[in-house]
């Protein structure tokens, strides 16, 4: 079944804007708390503004630009402005540092980025180094600043663009739209290719899996360099013509009002945010709320979850996916019985089997991995970007995509997770990747072995510990630890605790049995 066709992202705005008009469309809220809002025509003509903005510094077909920027309108312009074009839109997530937002750089070969002042001098070191192919900086700044010449001024560029498409270069649904890194259980990020295809078929996918309406009103905070914000959100929100609610940052204080405010009736949360929401002081007004449903991604105690739904007087909606499968491929159904601590069942386009290490389908109730079978470029991921060695990993010699989660089925058809592939570690919504972790401390010349593990954590689900074996005549203190990594890597990346040792428990063909680390 091919519910997606000749479709391609130019086409879909072109028809949002004609279909719904003045209806709004994007609402987007910043930390200050200024507000931005556009209708689907307006919001169209200014992606098609932006689209000419690319073209005019000779973006074309097939190039890529990073995004560096926290949740903003400017990125909902950038991501659909380029892939209006056949560009390749390379999200970076806002909160990597100079060694890694440069590798990503390199893998994906980006001449030009698109960021604020928050993140530009880093940019700046950047291009100067010339360790990177970047040649310029587009700038999004409402203030004056000291630029040089190779920076571009996003607002007056943009300003001074016709709101009719320039470049009209012929698209195909198969096309890339962008390039999504994301960590695995390797030493360094993966690069998902996205087509038009797959974002058209998140959109309807989504919208379907939440019973969305043109009337509904869908508020996030997820991070829009995410999978959960693009294709569960705001996909899901356009392709029936909703309201897109993007709110700059995540505040626990203001969340709850921000979705009465807003009289949002769907939102997705992390366990993260469902544990500092009830930290909040209770409010009397707190269930008058127009709230319809809350997708729900893992993990969550039966009692943290009874409290939740208690106290605000809402339903969870669960939904079990990742960056490979572009949309919760298992999940609670429209009309559905929902069973937790089931993950849900299969989606519409999908099959899903537990497999054992020999790739054999299991029997029910019995752990294995997940298995997820789908179309490459269209309901999953094409394939990792430059990487034909790690694509077929994922993928079988039968299409089936090895997700590396552990969990089982029972006959009705309801699954349940067990857990993730032992490197990766979720923190607080973010996936962290052990071995890139250890990789990087062991940069530190006084470190001769290190090891990461998960930890459970009472609010963020892990945090992350490490297990160092400094050089012998060596000494190294927990200060210094800490302030090595807080210089090496993303904050959320840097391990809460440190145990120095003699030595790590290895097997005789030198991996780390990690059963015997606490």
């Amino acid at each position: 079944m091919d519910i997606i066709g000749e479709q391609n992202l130019r086409q879909m705005w072109e028809d949002l804007a004609i279909t719904f008009g003045e209806k709004t469309a994007l609402v987007v809220e910043s930390c200050q708390g200024k507000i931005t809002q556009l209708s689907y025509a307006a919001l169209n003509n200014e992606i098609n503004r932006t689209a000419n903005l690319f073209t005019t510094l000779g973006i074309v077909k097939g190039n890529k630009v990073a995004l560096h920027l926290d949740n903003c309108a400017e990125f909902i312009f950038c991501w659909f402005g380029l892939a209006k074009i056949g560009a390749i839109m390379v999200p970076i997530n806002a909160r990597l540092l100079t060694d890694e937002c440069s590798w990503l750089l390199n893998n994906c070969q980006a001449r030009l980025v698109v960021t604020s002042l928050s993140f530009y001098r880093m940019y700046q070191q950047i291009k100067t180094s010339r360790q990177t192919m970047l040649e310029r900086i587009c700038l999004i700044a409402e203030e004056v600043y000291d630029s040089d010449e190779d920076t571009i001024d996003f607002h007056r560029l943009r300003g001074s663009q016709p709101t009719t498409l320039i470049d009209t270069t012929p698209l195909i649904p198969l096309d890339t739209a962008e390039i999504l890194f994301t960590s695995g259980t390797t030493s360094r990020p993966k690069g998902v290719v996205i087509t038009h295809y797959n974002l058209r078929y998140a959109g309807y996918y989504s919208s379907w899996q939440c019973a969305l309406r043109e009337d509904d009103v869908y508020l996030t905070s997820m991070p829009a360099f995410h999978i959960d914000c693009q294709c569960t959100a705001a996909m899901a929100a356009f392709s029936v013509g909703a309201t897109l609610v993007l709110l700059e940052k995540y505040s626990a204080r203001a969340f709850w009002k921000q979705i009465r405010r807003y009289r949002a009736t769907v939102t997705e949360c992390i366990p993260m945010m469902i544990r500092t929401l009830m930290l909040q002081p209770p409010e009397p007004q707190e269930r008058q709320h127009c709230l319809r449903e809350i997708l729900f991604y893992l993990h969550l105690s039966v009692a943290e979850k009874d409290a939740f739904i208690e106290r605000f007087h809402v339903r969870l909606l669960t939904s079990y996916g990742m960056t490979e499968t572009i949309v919760g491929v298992i999940g609670d159904r429209p009309g559905d019985k929902r069973c937790w601590p089931s993950i849900g069942r299969v989606g519409f386009g999908y099959q899903i089997e537990i497999r054992n290490s020999q790739n054999q389908q299991v029997p029910y109730g019995e752990t294995g991995e997940i298995c997820v079978k789908g179309e490459p470029g269209k309901t999953l991921f094409k394939e990792y970007y430059n990487h034909p060695d790690a694509t077929s990993r994922v993928y079988d010699t039968h299409g089936w995509l090895h997700t590396g989660d552990f969990g089982y089925v029972t006959e009705d058809g309801f699954f349940y997770f067990i857990d993730r592939s032992c490197n990766m570690i979720k923190r607080g919504g973010e996936n962290i990747s052990c071995t890139e972790i250890e990789n990087i401390i062991a940069r530190h010349p006084k470190i001769q072995d290190v090891a990461v593990i998960g930890v459970n954590d009472p609010l963020r689900d892990w945090a992350l510990k490490a297990f160092v074996v400094v050089n012998e005549g060596e000494q190294l203190n927990e200060n210094e630890f800490f302030l090595f990594c807080e210089n090496t890597m993303a904050k959320f990346k840097v391990p809460a605790f440190v145990e120095f040792c003699g030595d790590l428990p290895r097997n005789c063909t030198g991996k780390i049995i990690r059963k015997y680390l606490q």
